[in-house]
C-alpha cells in the first residue's frame, strides 16, 4: 500500500485531522514546504479541496499541526532516552543521540518544527510541546552542572549551546554536508564522535 493509499485509508476511518497531517508529511518528504499546497494535501488525503482550510484555517495552521506533532514525538524520544541511575554525562549524551536520531528518522517533521515563518509560533499547544522537549534537555544540564540558586541564566545558555550543537549536526547531516545521508555507518561514527565531545 502506497503512502497516499495509507492516508486515504486512514481518513475513511474518520480521522480527518490525522489524515491531513499524514498527507502533508508525505508531500513534505517529496517536495519540501515551499511547493506544498492545501489543494494537493486534500488530493493526497482523498478529501474535498476545501477540507484542509476548513479544518486548519490555512497553510500555516496545517503546518503548525505538523510541527506540534513533531515536538510531541521529539519530547517522547528524549524522555525515553533517559534511564534511571544513568550518570549525568550518559543522560546528556543519550538525549543528544535521541535528538539526532529523531531528526534523521523524521525529516519531514524536522523540516517544519523550527520554522516560525511557516507556522503559527504563538500557538499555545505548539509552544507547550516545544517547552516539553526543552525541559528534558534542561534537566540533563542541571544534573550535569549541579547549579546553585541564581544560576538560571547560565543553565539556559548551556542548554541553548548544546541544543544548537546537536540541531546543527542534524541539519547539516540531512542536507548531505557530511556525505551520503543514507550512510548509516558514517552516521553512527559521527554521532559517537560529536556526542563524546559534549562531555569534554
Amino acid at each position: 500500500m502506497s503512502a497516499e493509499e495509507t492516508t486515504k485509508h486512514k481518513y475513511h476511518h474518520g480521522d480527518l485531522a490525522d489524515a491531513l497531517v499524514d498527507a502533508t508529511l508525505t508531500l513534505l518528504a517529496r517536495k519540501g514546504p515551499a511547493l506544498l499546497s492545501l489543494r494537493e494535501v486534500a488530493r493526497v488525503a482523498g478529501v474535498s479541496h476545501g477540507a484542509p482550510a476548513h479544518h486548519f484555517g490555512d497553510k500555516a495552521g496545517l503546518l503548525t499541526a505538523v510541527a506540534l506533532q513533531g515536538h510531541q514525538l521529539l519530547a517522547e524520544r528524549l524522555s525515553e532516552s533517559q534511564v534511571q541511575n544513568q550518570s549525568s554525562e550518559a543522560r546528556l549524551q543519550a538525549a543528544g543521540e535521541a535528538y539526532i536520531r529523531f531528526a534523521v528518522t523524521k525529516p519531514a517533521h524536522f523540516s517544519i518544527m523550527f520554522q516560525p515563518d511557516l507556522i503559527n509560533p504563538d500557538d499555545p499547544a505548539y509552544r507547550a510541546a516545544g517547552a516539553a522537549s526543552f525541559r528534558v534537555l534542561e534537566s540533563c544540564v542541571r544534573d550535569l552542572l549541579q547549579p546553585t540558586p541564581g544560576d538560571g541564566r547560565a543553565i539556559d545558555a548551556t542548554v541553548v549551546a548544546l541544543w544548537s550543537q546537536v540541531h546543527g549536526f542534524a541539519s547539516l547531516w540531512l542536507a548531505g554536508n557530511f556525505g551520503d545521508p543514507d550512510d548509516l555507518d558514517l552516521l553512527e561514527t559521527l554521532i559517537e564522535e560529536m556526542l563524546t565531545s559534549l562531555k569534554r
